[in-house]
């Protein structure tokens, strides 16, 4: 099933299980893109945040301190530093009885009129906590959060689609509305949708174990099953819990509640690092989670709609592999495997799996793929095999059968991982320099336009471009002999 967009206008009338598969797969797309984004944002700023905390001459609070004084103060105060640096590299170690920087800075700058504001701006940018922990925690809590709002609209989509569950509930709760509540209320969707935000607040308030529960016994799914390393995944809602509530030092409920391998040599109060590469993990993990989440659910409550499910797994596993984040392909893959509604979608998700083994070190995946008997399968599979192995010259000739065939385009041969053994090859080159872009490629912003007469390039918004010149990649062009317009310039350095 290919995924549609539902208009007003046909929304009543489309199957409800077509409805609740599109809903489950909008919210699963939304919670990707969001991660996605985070660990964009979290690429591009750590470089920048860790500036704001170093005192040396790349340090942008550094710079903002220096912008104010004349060349002549800026070179007494870089003196002052190269004096504290020779006076630490007399000594083997530093000890107590070597001058605080900020004496030896004020001993320089002290009869300076602007000496005293620089020496309080100094001192404030040295007492201030370092940033980059601070950004790390928050990007923590933040990849949590997009995990709940995915976690909460699954839940009242599983109401919605199972209405009937809302009359399973304790005697305490039988008196579902007040009289007052039932006279504000229009029609019985109404008191339907109050009574599924209720449900959903409810259990949102509740501990990671009580969701935990609620899937296992509401819909017989296991949250282990979803996880790539199910330990750490606890971990990870344990240390937001103690970042938002506890200033990021571990509890006595954060000890209880993780496993041995996290609390061993950690003591109640003890400060919890958050570096990069956990922000990363946790990421990942929590995506993962959420992702195969949606998918088993909206498998098992719309079962006439498993092909659309898997179509969109088959998706999310391509876009991960892209992005080189290996450990989320291996595991969404090995639930792929199980899920798959026939052989084409077993072998995709295999080949998605080795790949990604391969990438990650994993040496005993050339063994298995040696024993794959590709002979009855198609050329796809047949070329899968050849790259994994790493045989360049027959994955080439079967690359150049399907690219003539028009079975694969010029986006599979541009962007497909499992060509990678291929890529900087002479073969592989001199390919995809006689292929065209696409018009509306994704990535536009790296295409140049080439003069089929003079074979100049310009790039899209030059006034010479014309409707019959080619498009071209700069990973297409040979920077050596390109004629490159001299109007618009554009560059070939990417």
């Amino acid at each position: 099933m290919s995924q549609k967009k539902l208009s007003p206008s046909d929304a009543s009338t489309a199957p409800r299980t077509e409805m609740f598969a599109g809903h489950i797969n909008f919210m699963a797309d939304y919670f990707w893109w969001r991660m996605d984004a985070l660990l964009e944002v979290a690429d591009v700023s750590i470089p920048e945040i860790a500036k704001l905390d170093s005192l040396d001459e790349s340090s942008s609070t550094f710079r903002k301190m220096m912008s104010s004084l004349s060349d002549g103060s800026i070179e007494k105060v870089a003196n002052a530093f190269e004096k504290y640096e020779s006076i630490l590299k007399k000594g083997s170690e530093k000890s107590d009885d070597d001058p605080h920087i900020m004496e030896v800075i004020w001993g320089e700058v002290k009869s300076e009129t602007w000496g005293p504001a620089f020496m309080m701006h100094l001192h404030e940018s040295m007492q201030r906590p370092p940033r980059l922990p601070i950004f790390l925690q928050s990007t923590t809590v933040s990849a949590v959060s997009n995990f709940e709002v995915l976690f909460s609209g699954l839940v009242g989509a599983y109401y919605s689609m199972t209405p009937q569950a809302l009359e399973a509930v304790s005697r305490e709760k039988e008196k579902e509305f007040s009289l007052r509540e039932l006279k504000e209320m229009d029609s019985l969707t109404d008191a339907i949708d109050i009574a599924i935000r209720r449900r959903v607040d409810e259990l949102m308030f509740g501990s990671f174990s009580e969701w935990r529960k609620f899937f296992s016994e509401k819909m017989n799914l296991k949250f282990e099953d979803y996880a790539i390393d199910w330990e750490f995944l606890q971990e990870v809602f344990q240390r937001r819990h103690v970042i938002v509530h506890n200033g990021g030092m571990a509890s006595g409920r954060y000890l209880r509640n993780v496993a041995p391998k996290y609390s061993a040599e950690v003591e109640e109060g003890d400060l919890l690092p958050v570096d990069h590469d956990y922000v990363v993990q946790a990421a990942n993990e929590l995506l993962t989670f959420g992702f195969l989440l949606a998918t088993a659910m909206g498998a098992k409550l719309a079962k006439k709609e498993i092909k659309y499910f898997n179509s969109t797994l088959h998706k999310f596993i391509y876009r991960n592999l892209v992005r080189n984040r290996y450990r989320i392909v291996e595991k969404c893959a090995t639930f792929g495997e199980n899920f798959a509604q026939d052989m084409d979608d077993e072998l995709t998700c295999r080949v998605n799996k080795w790949i990604a083994r391969q990438r990650m070190g994993d040496e005993s995946v050339r063994a298995e793929v040696e024993n794959w008997d590709v002979m009855a399968l198609s050329a796809r599979y047949k070329l899968a095999r050849h790259c994994l192995l790493g045989e360049e010259q027959p994955a080439m000739s079967l690359l150049e059968s399907l690219h003539s065939a028009g079975e694969l385009g010029f986006e599979d041969i541009i962007e497909w991982p499992l060509l990678q053994p291929l890529r900087g090859t002479d073969a592989y080159v001199a390919l995809t320099r006689r292929m065209e872009v696409p018009e509306g490629w994704h990535l536009s912003d790296v295409i140049l336009y080439e003069n089929p007469k003079s074979g100049t390039l310009h790039l899209q918004k030059c006034q010479l471009v014309r409707s019959d010149f080619r498009r071209k990649t700069v990973d297409q062009i040979d920077p050596e002999s390109a004629a490159l317009c001299k109007r618009c310039k554009p560059e070939l350095a990417c």
